[in-house]
Protein backbone atom coordinates (compact mmCIF):
# COMPACT_ATOMS: atom_id res chain seq x y z
CA UNK A 1 0.00 0.00 0.00
CA UNK A 2 2.68 2.27 1.39
CA UNK A 3 4.41 2.00 -2.71
CA UNK A 4 0.99 2.72 -4.30
CA UNK A 5 0.44 5.77 -2.14
CA UNK A 6 3.85 6.67 -3.53
CA UNK A 7 3.05 6.21 -6.81
CA UNK A 8 0.03 8.07 -6.68
CA UNK A 9 1.92 11.05 -4.83
CA UNK A 10 4.50 11.36 -7.36
CA UNK A 11 1.29 11.41 -9.86
CA UNK A 12 -0.36 13.94 -8.06
CA UNK A 13 2.80 15.96 -7.92
CA UNK A 14 2.96 16.20 -11.60
CA UNK A 15 -0.66 17.20 -11.96
CA UNK A 16 -0.55 20.01 -9.53
CA UNK A 17 2.92 21.74 -10.93
CA UNK A 18 0.97 21.87 -14.22
CA UNK A 19 -0.05 25.66 -14.49
CA UNK A 20 -3.97 25.90 -15.85
CA UNK A 21 -6.44 28.15 -15.20
CA UNK A 22 -9.89 27.93 -16.99
CA UNK A 23 -9.75 28.33 -20.25
CA UNK A 24 -6.08 27.86 -20.21
CA UNK A 25 -6.20 23.94 -19.25
CA UNK A 26 -3.83 23.15 -22.27
CA UNK A 27 -0.49 21.77 -20.01
CA UNK A 28 -3.02 19.65 -18.35
CA UNK A 29 -4.39 18.25 -21.53
CA UNK A 30 -1.77 17.10 -23.21
CA UNK A 31 -0.35 15.33 -19.99
CA UNK A 32 -3.45 13.98 -20.12
CA UNK A 33 -3.24 12.97 -23.88
CA UNK A 34 0.15 11.41 -22.76
CA UNK A 35 -1.25 8.94 -20.21
CA UNK A 36 -3.88 7.32 -22.61
CA UNK A 37 -1.63 6.95 -25.67
CA UNK A 38 -1.23 3.27 -25.30
CA UNK A 39 -4.50 2.19 -22.91
CA UNK A 40 -7.58 3.76 -24.50
CA UNK A 41 -9.90 2.39 -27.66
CA UNK A 42 -10.49 6.56 -27.98
CA UNK A 43 -9.34 9.70 -27.06
CA UNK A 44 -11.12 12.64 -28.14
CA UNK A 45 -10.82 16.49 -27.54
CA UNK A 46 -13.11 18.56 -28.47
CA UNK A 47 -13.38 22.38 -29.06
CA UNK A 48 -13.27 23.79 -25.20
CA UNK A 49 -10.90 21.00 -24.49
CA UNK A 50 -12.50 18.61 -23.04
CA UNK A 51 -10.37 15.61 -22.74
CA UNK A 52 -12.88 12.41 -23.46
CA UNK A 53 -11.19 8.90 -22.88
CA UNK A 54 -13.23 6.13 -24.25
CA UNK A 55 -11.85 3.20 -22.32
CA UNK A 56 -13.58 -0.05 -23.75
CA UNK A 57 -15.27 -1.03 -27.24
CA UNK A 58 -18.70 -3.13 -26.03
CA UNK A 59 -19.59 -5.74 -28.72
CA UNK A 60 -23.04 -5.39 -27.44
CA UNK A 61 -25.45 -3.28 -29.96
CA UNK A 62 -26.43 -0.96 -27.59
CA UNK A 63 -24.41 -0.66 -24.82
CA UNK A 64 -25.27 1.15 -21.32
CA UNK A 65 -22.85 4.39 -21.77
CA UNK A 66 -21.63 5.66 -17.87
CA UNK A 67 -19.50 8.93 -17.76
CA UNK A 68 -16.90 9.50 -15.49
CA UNK A 69 -15.74 13.10 -15.30
CA UNK A 70 -13.48 15.53 -13.32
CA UNK A 71 -12.38 18.57 -13.66
CA UNK A 72 -8.75 20.07 -14.76
CA UNK A 73 -8.98 23.68 -14.52
CA UNK A 74 -7.65 26.00 -11.53
CA UNK A 75 -8.86 29.09 -10.21
CA UNK A 76 -6.66 32.41 -10.50
CA UNK A 77 -6.65 36.06 -11.70
CA UNK A 78 -6.36 37.91 -14.71
CA UNK A 79 -4.38 40.98 -15.34
CA UNK A 80 -6.77 43.67 -16.49
CA UNK A 81 -4.52 46.71 -16.35
CA UNK A 82 -0.76 47.32 -16.27
CA UNK A 83 -0.70 50.05 -14.41
CA UNK A 84 2.57 52.90 -16.07
CA UNK A 85 4.81 51.64 -12.95
CA UNK A 86 5.24 48.07 -13.83
CA UNK A 87 3.08 46.82 -11.25
CA UNK A 88 -0.37 44.74 -12.92
CA UNK A 89 -3.86 45.28 -11.77
CA UNK A 90 -6.01 41.94 -11.60
CA UNK A 91 -9.83 40.31 -11.54
CA UNK A 92 -10.50 37.04 -10.72
CA UNK A 93 -11.01 34.16 -13.06
CA UNK A 94 -13.09 32.07 -10.61
CA UNK A 95 -14.13 31.97 -7.20
CA UNK A 96 -10.15 33.04 -5.88
CA UNK A 97 -11.25 34.64 -2.20
CA UNK A 98 -9.74 37.97 -1.57
CA UNK A 99 -8.92 37.21 2.03
CA UNK A 100 -6.33 34.46 0.97
CA UNK A 101 -4.13 36.78 -1.77
CA UNK A 102 -2.34 39.64 0.40
CA UNK A 103 1.24 38.61 0.28
CA UNK A 104 1.07 35.45 -1.70
CA UNK A 105 3.74 34.25 -3.84
CA UNK A 106 1.82 34.28 -7.71
CA UNK A 107 3.44 33.26 -11.48
CA UNK A 108 2.90 34.11 -14.75
CA UNK A 109 3.72 31.76 -18.12
CA UNK A 110 4.88 34.34 -20.70
CA UNK A 111 7.00 34.59 -23.34
CA UNK A 112 8.35 31.24 -23.14
CA UNK A 113 9.47 31.12 -19.53
CA UNK A 114 7.14 31.10 -16.19
CA UNK A 115 7.54 35.42 -14.24
CA UNK A 116 7.91 34.78 -10.16
CA UNK A 117 5.89 37.83 -8.34
CA UNK A 118 3.77 38.55 -5.12
CA UNK A 119 0.19 39.98 -4.36
CA UNK A 120 1.07 43.28 -2.48
CA UNK A 121 -0.03 43.87 0.42
CA UNK A 122 0.89 47.06 2.76
CA UNK A 123 3.79 47.17 5.29
CA UNK A 124 2.75 46.36 8.40
CA UNK A 125 4.48 48.96 9.98
CA UNK A 126 2.50 51.48 8.14
CA UNK A 127 -0.84 50.26 8.19
CA UNK A 128 -3.68 52.46 10.29
CA UNK A 129 -5.68 50.10 12.79
CA UNK A 130 -8.45 50.69 11.11
CA UNK A 131 -7.42 49.23 7.89
CA UNK A 132 -5.67 46.13 9.89
CA UNK A 133 -8.67 43.85 9.40
CA UNK A 134 -9.88 44.57 6.20
CA UNK A 135 -9.81 42.09 3.38
CA UNK A 136 -8.98 44.66 0.19
CA UNK A 137 -11.51 44.16 -2.63
CA UNK A 138 -9.87 42.58 -5.77
CA UNK A 139 -10.49 46.09 -7.38
CA UNK A 140 -7.73 47.13 -5.14
CA UNK A 141 -5.10 44.29 -5.76
CA UNK A 142 -2.34 44.72 -7.16
CA UNK A 143 0.46 42.11 -8.29
CA UNK A 144 4.33 42.76 -8.22
CA UNK A 145 6.35 40.72 -10.79
CA UNK A 146 9.68 43.18 -10.47
CA UNK A 147 8.52 45.67 -13.73
CA UNK A 148 10.01 48.84 -13.22
CA UNK A 149 7.36 49.95 -16.50
CA UNK A 150 4.50 49.32 -18.36
CA UNK A 151 6.78 48.95 -21.62
CA UNK A 152 8.84 46.05 -19.60
CA UNK A 153 5.79 43.77 -18.74
CA UNK A 154 4.58 44.29 -22.11
CA UNK A 155 8.14 43.41 -23.49
CA UNK A 156 7.83 40.34 -21.39
CA UNK A 157 4.99 38.93 -23.30
CA UNK A 158 2.70 40.65 -20.36
CA UNK A 159 -0.70 42.41 -21.36
CA UNK A 160 -4.60 42.29 -20.04
CA UNK A 161 -5.94 39.24 -20.40
CA UNK A 162 -2.61 37.34 -18.78
CA UNK A 163 -3.57 34.73 -16.56
CA UNK A 164 -2.34 34.82 -12.85
CA UNK A 165 -1.64 31.34 -11.18
CA UNK A 166 -0.95 30.51 -7.09
CA UNK A 167 2.83 29.78 -6.83
CA UNK A 168 3.18 25.63 -7.47
CA UNK A 169 3.71 23.81 -4.21
CA UNK A 170 3.63 20.01 -3.12
CA UNK A 171 4.81 18.91 0.12
CA UNK A 172 3.43 16.15 2.52
CA UNK A 173 3.33 14.04 5.62
CA UNK A 174 2.79 10.49 5.14
CA UNK A 175 -0.67 10.17 2.99
CA UNK A 176 -1.35 13.73 3.94
CA UNK A 177 -0.84 16.12 1.11
CA UNK A 178 -0.34 19.99 0.91
CA UNK A 179 -0.46 22.05 -2.63
CA UNK A 180 -2.02 23.90 -4.97
CA UNK A 181 -4.52 22.93 -7.34
CA UNK A 182 -5.82 19.75 -5.21
CA UNK A 183 -8.81 20.97 -6.76
CA UNK A 184 -9.63 19.41 -8.75
CA UNK A 185 -6.07 17.57 -9.46
CA UNK A 186 -6.80 14.92 -7.19
CA UNK A 187 -10.02 14.25 -9.14
CA UNK A 188 -7.51 14.00 -12.02
CA UNK A 189 -5.69 11.74 -10.23
CA UNK A 190 -8.40 9.21 -9.54
CA UNK A 191 -9.57 9.29 -13.47
CA UNK A 192 -6.11 8.04 -14.04
CA UNK A 193 -6.16 5.19 -11.65
CA UNK A 194 -9.43 3.88 -12.13
CA UNK A 195 -8.44 4.23 -16.25
CA UNK A 196 -4.85 1.82 -14.72
CA UNK A 197 -7.52 -0.74 -13.06
CA UNK A 198 -9.93 -1.29 -15.45
CA UNK A 199 -7.52 -0.77 -18.69
CA UNK A 200 -7.72 -4.50 -21.25
CA UNK A 201 -10.67 -5.30 -18.67
CA UNK A 202 -13.96 -6.93 -19.91
CA UNK A 203 -16.71 -4.21 -19.34
CA UNK A 204 -20.43 -4.56 -19.21
CA UNK A 205 -20.99 -1.11 -19.62
CA UNK A 206 -19.40 1.67 -22.05
CA UNK A 207 -17.06 3.99 -20.06
CA UNK A 208 -16.08 7.38 -20.58
CA UNK A 209 -13.56 8.72 -18.45
CA UNK A 210 -13.58 12.91 -19.05
CA UNK A 211 -11.24 15.69 -18.21
CA UNK A 212 -13.87 18.99 -18.32
CA UNK A 213 -12.53 22.36 -18.84
CA UNK A 214 -13.70 25.84 -16.88
CA UNK A 215 -15.63 23.89 -14.20
CA UNK A 216 -14.36 27.52 -12.24
CA UNK A 217 -15.53 29.41 -14.35
CA UNK A 218 -18.75 28.89 -15.56
CA UNK A 219 -19.19 24.84 -14.82
CA UNK A 220 -21.10 24.69 -18.32
CA UNK A 221 -17.71 23.57 -20.18
CA UNK A 222 -18.07 19.75 -19.78
CA UNK A 223 -21.63 20.04 -21.69
CA UNK A 224 -20.16 19.42 -25.29
CA UNK A 225 -18.63 16.16 -23.86
CA UNK A 226 -21.99 15.04 -22.12
CA UNK A 227 -23.40 15.96 -25.59
CA UNK A 228 -21.16 14.12 -27.69
CA UNK A 229 -21.47 10.79 -25.14
CA UNK A 230 -25.02 10.97 -24.38
CA UNK A 231 -24.46 9.14 -21.32
CA UNK A 232 -26.83 7.35 -19.55
CA UNK A 233 -25.59 7.55 -16.10
CA UNK A 234 -22.62 9.81 -15.10
CA UNK A 235 -20.26 10.66 -11.94
CA UNK A 236 -18.77 13.82 -11.36
CA UNK A 237 -15.37 13.72 -9.16
CA UNK A 238 -14.53 17.07 -6.86
CA UNK A 239 -13.64 17.44 -3.63
CA UNK A 240 -15.95 18.23 -0.50
CA UNK A 241 -15.01 20.58 2.06
CA UNK A 242 -13.75 18.54 5.44
CA UNK A 243 -14.86 19.87 8.68
CA UNK A 244 -12.34 18.84 10.86
CA UNK A 245 -10.76 22.15 11.22
CA UNK A 246 -11.05 23.60 14.44
CA UNK A 247 -13.14 26.50 12.20
CA UNK A 248 -15.37 24.09 10.81
CA UNK A 249 -16.42 21.54 13.93
CA UNK A 250 -20.10 22.63 14.00
CA UNK A 251 -20.38 22.78 10.29
CA UNK A 252 -20.96 18.70 9.36
CA UNK A 253 -19.29 15.77 9.59
CA UNK A 254 -16.71 15.24 7.12
CA UNK A 255 -13.07 14.06 7.84
CA UNK A 256 -9.85 14.01 5.81
CA UNK A 257 -8.71 10.08 6.20
CA UNK A 258 -12.74 9.17 6.47
CA UNK A 259 -13.18 7.61 2.99
CA UNK A 260 -14.74 9.21 0.00
CA UNK A 261 -17.63 11.39 -0.07
CA UNK A 262 -20.78 11.12 -1.60
CA UNK A 263 -22.86 14.53 -2.43
CA UNK A 264 -26.37 14.53 -1.09
CA UNK A 265 -27.14 18.17 -1.75
CA UNK A 266 -25.20 20.75 -3.20
CA UNK A 267 -26.81 24.40 -4.15
CA UNK A 268 -25.37 27.70 -4.61
CA UNK A 269 -28.11 29.88 -2.95
CA UNK A 270 -27.09 32.64 -4.69
CA UNK A 271 -25.84 34.11 -7.91
CA UNK A 272 -26.88 31.81 -10.44
CA UNK A 273 -29.35 29.13 -8.76
CA UNK A 274 -27.24 25.17 -9.41
CA UNK A 275 -26.48 22.57 -7.88
CA UNK A 276 -27.53 18.44 -7.69
CA UNK A 277 -30.06 16.40 -5.75
CA UNK A 278 -28.50 13.32 -6.65
CA UNK A 279 -31.11 10.36 -8.11
CA UNK A 280 -31.91 8.23 -4.69
CA UNK A 281 -31.95 4.82 -6.30
CA UNK A 282 -28.45 6.02 -7.62
CA UNK A 283 -27.21 6.66 -4.08
CA UNK A 284 -28.46 3.45 -2.56
CA UNK A 285 -26.51 1.40 -5.18
CA UNK A 286 -23.43 3.34 -4.36
CA UNK A 287 -23.85 2.59 -0.63
CA UNK A 288 -24.81 -0.72 -1.47
CA UNK A 289 -21.27 -1.45 -3.12
CA UNK A 290 -19.48 0.58 -0.84
CA UNK A 291 -20.62 -1.41 1.96
CA UNK A 292 -20.32 -4.93 0.43
CA UNK A 293 -16.72 -3.79 0.34
CA UNK A 294 -16.05 -2.08 3.21
CA UNK A 295 -15.62 1.19 2.08
CA UNK A 296 -16.13 3.81 4.00
CA UNK A 297 -18.10 6.51 2.63
CA UNK A 298 -19.37 10.13 3.89
CA UNK A 299 -22.55 12.14 3.27
CA UNK A 300 -22.45 15.49 2.59
CA UNK A 301 -24.81 18.50 2.81
CA UNK A 302 -23.47 21.81 1.49
CA UNK A 303 -24.67 25.44 0.62
CA UNK A 304 -22.15 27.38 -1.12
CA UNK A 305 -20.94 24.55 -3.14
CA UNK A 306 -21.16 23.36 -6.95
CA UNK A 307 -19.39 21.35 -9.41
CA UNK A 308 -19.95 20.23 -13.22
CA UNK A 309 -22.67 18.23 -12.09
CA UNK A 310 -25.19 21.46 -11.65
CA UNK A 311 -25.80 21.87 -15.11
CA UNK A 312 -25.01 18.46 -16.89
CA UNK A 313 -27.49 16.81 -15.15
CA UNK A 314 -30.19 18.73 -17.34
CA UNK A 315 -28.84 17.02 -20.66
CA UNK A 316 -31.42 15.05 -23.14
CA UNK A 317 -33.90 14.01 -21.15
CA UNK A 318 -31.90 14.28 -17.80
CA UNK A 319 -29.18 11.87 -16.30
CA UNK A 320 -28.83 9.94 -13.62
CA UNK A 321 -25.77 11.77 -11.69
CA UNK A 322 -24.33 12.08 -8.21
CA UNK A 323 -20.94 13.62 -6.69
CA UNK A 324 -18.57 11.48 -5.83
CA UNK A 325 -15.03 12.95 -4.17
CA UNK A 326 -12.72 13.74 -1.28
CA UNK A 327 -12.23 15.41 1.25
CA UNK A 328 -10.14 18.88 1.05
CA UNK A 329 -9.25 21.37 3.45
CA UNK A 330 -8.87 25.05 2.57
CA UNK A 331 -10.49 24.53 -0.78
CA UNK A 332 -9.38 27.31 -2.84
CA UNK A 333 -6.72 28.84 -1.32
CA UNK A 334 -3.05 29.07 -2.38
CA UNK A 335 -2.58 25.85 -0.52
CA UNK A 336 -5.31 22.42 -0.14
CA UNK A 337 -4.94 19.33 1.94
CA UNK A 338 -6.15 16.14 0.91
CA UNK A 339 -5.44 12.44 2.42
CA UNK A 340 -4.32 10.29 -0.38
CA UNK A 341 -5.92 7.51 1.41
CA UNK A 342 -9.49 9.00 0.87
CA UNK A 343 -8.49 9.47 -2.84
CA UNK A 344 -7.15 5.54 -3.34
CA UNK A 345 -10.62 4.55 -1.58
CA UNK A 346 -12.42 6.18 -4.02
CA UNK A 347 -11.24 4.57 -6.81
CA UNK A 348 -11.56 1.18 -5.41
CA UNK A 349 -15.43 2.09 -5.18
CA UNK A 350 -15.62 3.80 -8.60
CA UNK A 351 -13.71 0.33 -9.81
CA UNK A 352 -16.68 -1.47 -7.80
CA UNK A 353 -19.20 0.18 -9.64
CA UNK A 354 -18.09 0.08 -13.34
CA UNK A 355 -18.45 -3.58 -12.99
CA UNK A 356 -22.38 -3.29 -12.09
CA UNK A 357 -23.25 -0.72 -14.54
CA UNK A 358 -24.83 -2.97 -17.24
CA UNK A 359 -28.09 -1.72 -17.88
CA UNK A 360 -29.88 -3.81 -15.73
CA UNK A 361 -30.60 -1.61 -12.80
CA UNK A 362 -33.60 0.65 -12.48
CA UNK A 363 -32.87 3.91 -11.83
CA UNK A 364 -36.04 5.55 -12.93
CA UNK A 365 -37.95 8.02 -10.98
CA UNK A 366 -41.13 7.17 -9.77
Amino acid sequence: MEQKLEKMKNRLRELTSLPAVSGYEDPVIRYVRAQFKDCAQEVHVDALGNVTVKMNRSAVPEPYRVMVFAHMDELGLMVNKIEESGFLRVERLGGIPEKSLAGQSVIIEAGGKTWNGVIGTKSHHVTPSDEKYRVLPVSEVFADFGFKSRQEAEMAGIDAGTPIMYQRQFFTNGSRVFSNALDNRAGCLALLELADLVKDKELSCELYLVFSVQEEFNLRGVLPAVRRINPQLAITLDITIATDTPDLLNKGNIYLGGGPSIGMYTFHGRGTLGGLIPNPKLVQHIKKIAAAHHIPLQPAVFMGILTDASFSQLENEGLPMVDLGYPARYTHAPVESVDLEDVHKLVLLLERLVYTFDGSIDFSRG
